[in-house]
């Protein structure tokens, strides 16, 4: 330690996106969220896709199984349905009166990891998006639309022109999230209505597209929605740095093999679990608000989506220096790979729980 260590105290986070996947994977992944968030909101897009309210249940045995010894005692993960035609009006409300089910997810079809069983229009869903807005179940969406003519970076404001807007202003009583937002679009949203929020990623507040092809291509930073230019990395990172309420940390952490990252057509996602808090804290720190950390990661998800901030506390410290080499990637317990985002941040930072 030196004397430009900074330490600090902050609510217990929680992680307002993640996919932990299913089998082998999940069971190599899980621990590194349960150990440090409390909440977390598990996607549905595993195959077969979650939905049902007994799939979630059977899914989130799954993950409590997975957690293992070290997980945090208030561990929670939240679950959510896939929105598509399979879905079942009574049965989504039933489980989320029963407190299975936290939210649904709408995906495009086609826009992303298992998502070909997702919708084609949002509005289509419009009979369930009313029955939710009635019973404050949150919608959480993937905005970005499928269109092929479209260049890849305007794909989440088309979306939210298009599909979003119109959902959001026709069902005004309905609590929406945009997911992993990427632009400026996906910001105003937010900004424009006050029964929007927006969650934001590690990779979206600290990369843009020239980290990812400017000195050969980087496949392991290629996540839908894809990092953007840095214009709008900028403005996202303000955004989540200013304090605003609205905005709130959600990790999209997405595990994929070596195999499938490193690859003719490379697989969207990014795993950054075991470092995402470190990577968000070293933002924070180098934009001199490490003061309003805390509001980010831990306060307003949960004030968002009506849940109870965390009484529990845990200790941040940032090393000047530090001879820390933390691994940058983790193996399943069959040898399959991952690769793991964020390692520089992890050899600054360290948390710990407060007793």
């Amino acid at each position: 330690m030196t004397d430009d260590t900074v330490t600090l105290e902050i609510a217990a986070p929680d992680d307002w996106h993640v996919h932990l996947r299913d089998d082998e994977m999940l069971s190599a992944v899980t621990p590194y969220t349960a150990n440090v968030f409390r909440h977390a909101v598990v996607m549905p897009n595993i195959n077969p896709p979650v939905t049902s309210t007994q799939a979630a249940a059977s899914y989130r045995a799954r993950v409590l199984a997975a957690a293992g010894p070290d997980a945090r005692p208030d561990f929670t993960p939240m679950m959510v349905l896939y929105l598509n035609d399979q879905i079942v009006v009574d049965d989504l409300l039933a489980g989320a009166a029963d407190g299975i089910v936290f939210g649904a997810k709408y995906y495009p079809a086609g826009a992303t990891t298992n998502s070909a069983a997702g919708g084609n229009d949002l509005l289509a869903f419009s009979p369930v998006l009313e029955a939710m807005a009635g019973a404050g179940i949150p919608l959480l969406v993937h905005a970005e639309s499928t269109d092929p003519s479209l260049d890849i970076f305007d794909r989440e404001a088309d979306f939210i022109e298009r599909q979003l807007l119109p959902v959001v202003e026709r069902i005004p009583e309905l609590r929406v999230t945009v997911e992993h937002i990427s632009t400026r679009a996906g910001l105003d949203i937010v900004k424009d209505h006050p029964q929007v929020g927006g969650s934001i990623t590690p990779h979206h507040l600290t990369c843009d597209r020239s980290d990812l092809l400017a000195n050969g291509m980087r496949p392991h930073l290629y996540c839908k929605p894809v990092i953007n230019s840095r214009e709008e990395r900028m403005a996202i990172a303000e955004a989540a740095t200013s304090g605003n309420p609205s905005f709130f940390f959600g990790t999209d952490s997405a595990p994929h093999p070596l195999s499938k990252k490193e690859a003719e057509r490379v697989a969207a996602g990014i795993f950054n679990a075991p470092y995402a808090l470190e990577v968000v804290a070293e933002l924070f720190f180098e934009m001199g608000c490490l003061d309003r950390l805390e509001g980010f990661v831990s306060h307003h998800g949960a004030d968002h989506y009506g849940v109870e901030r965390s009484p529990a506390k845990i200790r941040l410290t940032r090393r000047a220096d530090s001879e820390i080499d933390p691994p940058e990637a983790m193996f399943t317990a069959d040898g399959t790979e991952v690769r793991i985002f964020g390692a520089d941040a992890a050899r600054r930072w360290a948390w710990e729980a407060v007793l």
